[in-house]
């Protein structure tokens, strides 16, 4: 409402379209659609949203950041476009480090299960070697042992060996330096979580379960993923469709892109304008890769008067820079309020439980197998003593 008191539209097209209705001397009236939508058509002919109000002539025009499409222009006219929509997402940033077992992540799974991998071919090769003079799992447990930088303890019979001996003892020592040098800088400077970058890893990542995409209700991101010819975008909009992720556009800023695992989907120039501000810039990542480009304009009733002066007059204004202006003050007006209204809230960074919980569980887990080998030993010599002894008695009796 303006000082007039007057009720006008508001946010960066509200203004814009306030000053070509001021130019043109038009008086208007707001309406809203009762579905919150955008507009998408249900059956033939049958649309929902603003682009449906102005399709069954309840408005003559619809403002909301409207892409201009092939299925939207069978319906309704367009304006003369003033900007153009990027379709990208935007998500909240991971934890700059892995908590629980972040150590695991120093090398990658291929580079650990060829290690594994490796001790059990060595194994293999020592155990045919000694000629059985020991046990696989006892061969095993000292190359085991020797990465981990322990003295190899086998039989002298390898010492006749000491091409394989000494190839063994180079690569422990190698692979045990890398992991320790690689540990060492991931303690100073703890490895940073990759985010989701592109549209093709977070087809992956929802398909895994483990994020969630919201796409506005009635854009044109849906569609655009069920037509598109790449398989992992149409995967993304069938999910997106059968879990029915959609929101309004005043969700964006309440609770979905405050979890880790929701993303939102819009067009840039939207992300842009909510989370560009200071509360928000350095937790919420904006993706780089573009979904489609179009143009955007305001929606028109076919039959609508004044059409052609309009697009005139719009054409004028956004070569005026009118446009910029607008969304250059709204932006600027919704980072002072963020700023008004946000807490400064100093937190002390201490290490809590869940970040000591990773090391801890691999200490306990030595523990346990370092016990469980202790009572295997027990049981075992107790059942060689009782073996020896039995041999013992058999030959006294023989004796006798």
């Amino acid at each position: 409402m303006n000082e007039n008191g007057i009720t006008r539209i508001s946010g960066i097209e509200g203004c814009f379209a306030d000053a070509i209705f001021t130019k043109m001397n038009i008086e208007y009236d707001i309406v809203f659609p009762l579905d919150n939508e955008y507009g998408r058509e249900i059956t033939a002919g049958n649309w929902t949203g603003i682009v449906g109000m102005v399709h069954r002539g309840e408005a003559d025009l619809a403002i909301n950041t409207l892409g201009i499409n092939e299925n939207r222009i069978k319906v309704i006219d367009f304006s003369f476009p003033y900007s153009s929509s990027r379709l990208t997402f935007a998500s909240l940033k991971p934890y700059e480090w892995s908590r629980t077992f972040g150590l695991l992540d120093l090398f990658d799974l291929p580079t650990w299960m060829l290690l594994f991998f490796s001790i059990l071919l060595s194994s293999a090769t020592f155990f045919v070697v000694l000629k059985g003079t020991a046990s696989y799992f006892e061969v095993f447990y000292n190359l085991l042992g020797s990465i981990l930088r322990q003295p190899l303890m086998l039989h002298n019979y390898t010492l006749e060996k000491k091409f394989l001996t000494g190839s063994w003892l180079m690569f422990s020592c190698i692979m045990s330096s890398v992991f320790c040098s690689v540990l060492l800088s991931f303690l100073a400077t703890p490895s940073k979580v990759a985010p989701i970058k592109n549209f093709r890893e977070l087809s992956k990542a929802v398909e895994r379960g483990t994020h969630r995409a919201y796409s506005v209700i009635g854009a044109a991101a849906i569609p655009f993923f069920l037509n598109s010819k790449e398989p992992y975008l149409r995967l993304l909009g069938r999910l997106l469709e059968k879990n029915k992720w959609y929101i309004t556009p005043g969700q964006t800023l309440n609770t979905q892109v405050k979890s880790e695992e929701s993303v939102i989907i819009s067009v840039s120039e939207y992300l842009m304008f909510m989370y560009r501000v200071e509360d928000f810039q350095s937790r919420i990542l904006i993706s780089e890769e573009s979904g489609y480009t179009v143009p955007t304009a305001f929606a028109i009733r076919k039959d609508f008067c004044c059409t052609s002066q309009l697009r005139k007059v719009m054409s004028r204004m956004v070569s005026a820079g009118i446009y910029d202006r607008c969304s250059k003050l709204e932006i600027l007006k919704h980072r002072l309020s963020q700023m008004v209204n946000e807490e400064k809230v100093n937190e002390e960074h201490i290490l809590s439980l869940e970040d000591l919980l990773g090391p801890f569980s691999v200490l306990l887990t030595g523990w346990v197998v370092s016990l469980l080998v202790f009572l295997g030993e027990i049981i075992f010599s107790s059942c060689a003593r009782r073996n020896i002894l039995k041999c013992t008695g058999k030959k006294n009796m023989s004796m006798t």
